[in-house]
């Protein structure tokens, strides 16, 4: 394997458009946040900071559950084995808080890379 990085990509919460999350607060890392030009690719790094207190976080890659986190103002995540991600797949962390007046919007930081070994990531 040779990995190249892609970099973080950060989201700020905000009032959940997925569908899954209504009247809650959502990080969504959407195709266009993610902006990625490659078949596969992988998160392999997240932190998250500015969470409210006794907050808890679904973790979904494209609508279906894949972890969760019960931070304390914040967490970090080093996973022994990476969130694999294909072009144009979403990776979302739907929050446990309401959208109306929240007491603070959490921020989420991912960080990605590639195989360029992989056929279709050269």
């Amino acid at each position: 394997m040779s990995y190249i990085g892609l970099g973080p990509r950060s989201t700020t919460a905000a009032k959940d458009q997925t569908g899954r999350n209504t009247g809650n607060l959502t990080s969504a890392f959407t195709p266009a946040v993610l902006g990625f030009h490659v078949s596969q690719y992988e998160c392999y790094h997240m932190v998250v900071t500015a969470v409210p207190p006794g907050t808890s976080g679904q973790i979904y890659l494209n609508a279906s559950q894949w972890g969760f986190t019960f931070p304390d103002s914040g967490t970090e995540w080093d996973p022994s084995q990476p969130m694999i991600l294909n072009s144009g797949m979403e990776l979302d962390v739907l929050w446990n808080i309401s959208a109306t007046a929240p007491p603070s919007l959490p921020i989420v930081t991912a960080w990605f890379r590639y195989d360029n070994t992989i056929p279709g990531n050269a």
